[in-house]
């Protein structure tokens, strides 16, 4: 995956034994899977990322406003200034609080799956009708 946009924040993690950490958190989004986010989570002294997770960039933005997600990534809005992104596991689970600015500033960076599925559905419908009418479908 090839990021077109990508950004590295401060942030917060909360383990399953409810001690805080400081964290690096790198937010990337790329066109080849633009409905994804992939957030990699980084410890102060470690250049490798500690753990990677990919997640709907609509979830993300929705976790913005009101909590969102039922599965393994969900997405809250923690106060005015902070969002919590919890991810959960087989064996455990973490809440990685970011600052609502930064995850912001991704989401108004890159477009949504209806602003993606406007932009390209028309033009795929008809290339679609035009073989079919010029061609005709075959079941063979």
């Amino acid at each position: 995956m090839q990021p077109s946009l990508e950004m590295t924040v401060d942030a917060g993690l909360m383990t399953a034994a409810h001690e805080w950490y400081d964290v690096s958190v790198r937010l990337s989004h790329s066109m080849d899977d633009a409905l994804a986010v992939r957030m990699d989570l980084f410890s102060p002294e470690d250049a490798a990322p500690m753990a990677t997770w990919v997640f709907g960039r609509d979830l993300l933005a929705t976790g913005l406003l009101l909590p969102a997600g039922e599965g393994d990534v969900r997405v809250r809005p923690h106060g005015d200034r902070a969002t919590d992104v919890e991810l959960v596991s087989e064996a455990t689970w973490c809440v990685v609080r970011i600052a609502s600015a930064h995850v912001r500033d991704l989401v108004s960076r890159t477009r949504s799956a209806e602003e993606r599925w406007r932009g390209t559905a028309p033009a795929e419908l008809d290339r679609a009708l035009a073989g079919i009418l010029t061609h005709g479908i075959r079941n063979d």
